[in-house]
């Protein structure tokens, strides 16, 4: 659940609020208010860094992925594909659902980055049900295609680097309680 904080905060816009030790696991013994404790509570635990390197990885990735991709910080240009500069969507593309049962959402960063001179694209998926579910991605022109990123439900492999992301199909199975990033 940890790595779903951090993919959803790095894919956000504004500024990302994490505490220190929040990277390698540092949970505080789940006290959200020690500020005025010297004692363990308040203390990093620094063994962490080292039992959860995979962790502090994970959170590395997606602090590069952010810098990365300028549409989460910011509107750039608008996107030559059409798109819209943010959308939000659920389990089928432009299909939001806002109802007290809904469990699945979604956003699309769309723009142009004149300083690459590209599209920067990235969808955000979020499944906060304990089922999983299929996921139909919205559809790309001009003969782009999706990659997968970021699948924290993934049990083998979390994060892909450039050049080694998955294609992704139009509909994707999405695990419980995970999220999933992709871009063009």
């Amino acid at each position: 659940m940890i790595k779903n904080a951090c993919a959803v905060l790095l894919c956000s816009r504004g500024t990302p609020m994490f505490l220190s030790g929040d990277e390698f696991g540092d949970t505080r013994f789940g006290n959200n208010n020690p500020y005025c404790q010297d004692n363990i509570i308040s203390w990093l635990d620094w063994t962490l860094l080292e039992k959860n390197q995979e962790l502090f990885r994970f959170f590395q990735y997606m602090i590069q992925f952010r810098k990365d991709h300028p549409v989460i910080r910011k509107n750039l240009e608008a996107s030559l594909t059409g798109l819209p500069y943010a959308s939000i969507h659920g389990v089928r593309p432009n299909e939001p659902d806002y109802s007290p049962d809904s469990h699945v959402i979604c956003v699309l960063f769309a723009g142009y980055d004149p300083s690459k001179a590209k599209e920067d694209l990235v969808y955000l998926a979020v499944n906060t049900y304990w089922e999983p579910v299929t996921l139909t991605l919205p559809p790309l022109p001009n003969g782009l295609n999706w990659k997968i990123a970021v699948n924290t439900g993934d049990p083998v492999q979390n994060y892909f680097s450039r050049g080694h992301m998955p294609g992704a199909e139009r509909n994707i199975p999405m695990k419980e309680r995970s999220v999933i990033v992709l871009e063009v």
